[in-house]
């Protein structure tokens, strides 16, 4: 048994399948995963993704504190604005990806992998008696919703006028609730962050617009938008430019990791995208050929039902391009696969930064 969000009971007559995610017990799906991930693309879904962490920072020195503590430029950053950035060890791998909110001055928000939680937490107390802030972890506080698909902003304003003009990456507070346009399916959407008692409700209004989806429908979406997930693109280990992330870190300032990202050198691997020929599926682990040749291996693999092909994501030789032919060998057969952009479909309000 693991921990449940306050929606898990609303899950349970909903006849949810279940599975164990980060200590969570969480929908994998209610349908099917493939016809879920389907509806997010073709009208909307509603994820309930509260497992995830919400770090709240605060202090006259907060902004300055996590730019040192995070890769990408958080002193630009602001209020209503919200950045996607990592934390670095002192090696140079990734402790989490988080999105960050700049709620004021003084005031941050950090939505944080589930699984990565206590280790952020940690990481952040750390430095925070240096830098004079305070770190209140507010994730049992707070539900979190994600309505994503081309309907979400016909939905939304439904309950909350006029979310519609918010760009993607900001966000708008309504009273104890945050709105922001964000998500992790390569779709328009939003995630709410919203008291349980409130959240549940909103759940239930928006279940009559809107399909419940399960964890299983959100990986076949984060694999279509080439997004990295943390175990597969990214790890304490693996180089976070190699997931093509280098645009998230920025070398003018000082971070805590930066020395440890140089000494690693120039990356000679990076992400890319396969698209195999029939239905298997490429597990994390299997390993890429050209020629004969070992090049690489698979990160992440699904079957793409909006793309009706299998595909997968591949650190790769860097020298690779895209339209080569390679071979993916899956139990003892070499199954043929073409190299593409990892970015399969993005359907996002931009092709900018985040």
């Amino acid at each position: 048994m693991g921990l449940k969000t306050p929606l898990y009971e609303l899950h349970k007559r909903l006849k949810a399948k279940f599975v164990l995610f980060a200590g969570w017990d969480m929908p994998i799906s209610y349908t099917s995963i493939l016809e879920e991930a389907v509806a997010v693309r073709t009208s909307t879904g509603i994820f309930d993704v509260s497992h995830m962490g919400r770090v709240f920072v605060r202090g006259t020195r907060a902004g300055e504190f996590l730019n040192y503590l995070t890769t990408n430029d958080v002193l630009k950053l602001q209020t209503g604005e919200v950045k996607y950035s990592l934390i670095l060890n002192e090696r140079g791998g990734t402790i989490d990806d988080v999105t960050l909110y700049k709620l004021g001055e003084a005031e941050f928000m950090l939505c944080v992998n589930a699984s990565n939680r206590e280790k952020v937490i940690n990481h952040l107390k750390r430095f925070s008696e240096t830098f004079g802030v305070e770190i209140e972890d507010k994730s049992s506080r707070l539900v979190q919703i994600a309505l994503q698909g081309p309907r979400a902003v016909e939905i939304l304003e439904k309950f909350y006028p006029s979310v519609g003009k918010l760009k993607f990456y900001t966000f708008k507070t309504f009273g104890d609730v945050i709105v922001s346009r964000t998500g992790y399916t390569g779709e328009d959407g939003f995630e709410i962050y919203i008291p349980p008692e409130g959240g549940v409700e909103l759940f239930k209004k928006l279940l009559e617009f809107a399909k419940p989806c399960g964890l299983g429908a959100r990986d076949v979406l984060r694999i279509e938008a080439g997004y990295p997930l943390y175990g597969h693109e990214l790890s304490e280990e693996l180089d976070p430019r190699e997931a093509n992330l280098s645009r998230f870190i920025n070398v003018e300032k000082d971070f805590y990791g930066k020395e440890g990202l140089e000494k690693r050198g120039r990356p000679q691997r990076k992400l890319f995208g396969l698209k195999l020929e029939g239905r298997r599926i490429a597990r994390q682990g299997i390993n890429v050929f050209k020629g004969g040749k070992p090049i690489g291996e698979v990160t992440s693999g699904t079957y793409s039902p909006n793309l009706k092909a299998s595909i997968a994501l591949a650190f790769l030789d860097k020298e690779v391009q895209r339209g080569e032919e390679v071979e993916v060998l899956i139990g003892n057969k070499a199954i043929k696969a073409q190299v593409v952009s990892p970015r399969f479909i993005d359907n996002t309000p931009r092709k900018t930064k985040k």
